[in-house]
């Protein structure tokens, strides 16, 4: 028996993430995904409920499903890996599955060696001296040690940061690859039966039919979420988001997560200034900065994220759901966890850690602004009642 790990959002689940699964799991092996909360990398939150998403990926081959706190899931795609790696190895997981853009794990390997070098920092500053941005000073540093591998893909980007993930945390986690079919991650199409999850949102949004990407329980759990209001209403976050911003423009910036070289007075200017988010996006953007980063700039003035904060390694495991089929395996794997485990916030409560207070109030905060902005509101504290979905 194989206990493998697949780090995911599920943003929503789709074929794509089916044939992940269905290609890495044989008969009696564990697959345990470590999967984002109610926000996503992308600093913006997720289509649908986390809730709706474990029950689809528990229905899909997923056995059980940890959280990654939002502090971490919002990150940048070395602190997403770093810690999303972290809980699978200290849950006991012997592999670590995941997507890439054609690559090999030979490949990855050689990428991470290069990105390790102690000068490879240095000559990326020499690439961003030049005007390039962060994206393209890293794959023009890359390219000067001989390398052509597409570093920029968000796929390739994350795979390479698990393997540097394994090496840092000393892991035994044996990393396996499986090469994405069809459409690409950020295309707003569909190849034959796969698509992109950023093609599916947009088919939600637009109230279009988006039955044949993914599996048909999960046309039927995301239907069934769309008609009790438990989806995304952009407008309501747009809205939600700026007053946040407003209001938070009175308070001090300094050690805001993702701020630096007067890059907190653009995003405040910006926020001074215009009435949407995707207007704060474009007026705070500069040639050096990617997009990704201002969105995550924005996101941390938004909820305050400290950068000392995202310094602090994850400080539990958490759990979402689990199939009631492999109890047992289930039991073992929690008792030999090696970070605090939690199902509950009576479980918080009891550990009274100051770190694991620190990351859980995040998840509490944001849940209740999640709760906020779907398209029927609900309640607030629902982080403090919720009890792990049973498949």
């Amino acid at each position: 028996m194989s206990v493998i790990g697949i780090v995911c959002e599920f943003n929503p689940f789709h074929n794509g993430h089916k044939h992940l699964i269905d290609s890495v799991k044989q008969q009696g092996d564990i697959v345990v995904c470590v999967m984002s909360g109610n926000f996503v990398q992308r600093a913006e939150p997720a289509i649908f409920p986390k809730e709706v998403r474990v029950k689809a990926a528990l229905l899909n081959g997923a056995d059980i499903v940890l959280e990654l706190p939002f502090v971490y899931a919002t990150a940048s795609a070395e602190i997403f890996a770093h810690n999303a790696v972290k809980i699978l190895d200290s849950f006991g997981c012997d592999r670590l599955a995941f997507g890439t853009e054609n690559a090999t794990i030979n490949q990855l390997n050689e990428i991470a060696d290069v990105l390790n070098y102690n000068n490879f920092d240095e000559k990326m500053k020499e690439f961003l001296q030049k005007g390039e941005s962060y994206p393209s000073a890293r794959q023009s540093a890359l390219n000067s040690y001989g390398k052509t591998f597409d570093i920029d893909s968000p796929n390739n980007i994350l795979a390479v940061e698990y393997i540097k993930a394994i090496r840092k945390l000393n892991s035994k986690l044996i990393p396996t690859c499986v090469n994405r079919i069809g459409a690409g991650y950020n295309d707003d199409f569909a190849i034959n039966d796969f698509s992109s999850a950023t093609h599916i949102r947009s088919l939600i949004k637009e109230n279009k039919s988006f039955n044949h990407f993914v599996p048909e329980n999960c046309f039927k759990l995301y239907s069934e979420a769309i008609d009790n209001g438990k989806v995304l209403s952009a407008e309501k976050y747009n809205l939600a988001s700026l007053a946040m911003l407003r209001s938070n423009i009175y308070n001090d910036s300094d050690n805001v997560a993702n701020m630096a070289e007067g890059l907190e007075n653009r995003v405040d200017d910006a926020v001074r200034m215009c009435n949407s988010l995707n207007e704060i996006y474009d007026y705070a953007k500069t040639k050096r900065y990617t997009h990704s980063r201002i969105r995550r700039a924005v996101f941390s003035r938004q909820f305050n994220i400290k950068y000392g904060d995202l310094k602090i390694e994850v400080p539990y495991c958490r759990l979402l759901g689990f199939n009631k089929s492999i109890e047992n395996q289930f039991g073992t794997l929690v008792n030999n966890c090696k970070l605090p485990f939690i199902t509950r916030y009576s479980d918080v409560l009891k550990l009274n850690d100051n770190k694991i207070n620190l990351i859980f109030n995040y998840e509490d905060k944001s849940t209740d602004f999640y709760n906020l902005i779907s398209e029927y509101p609900n309640v607030c504290g629902i982080e403090r009642r919720v009890s792990p979905v049973k498949i």
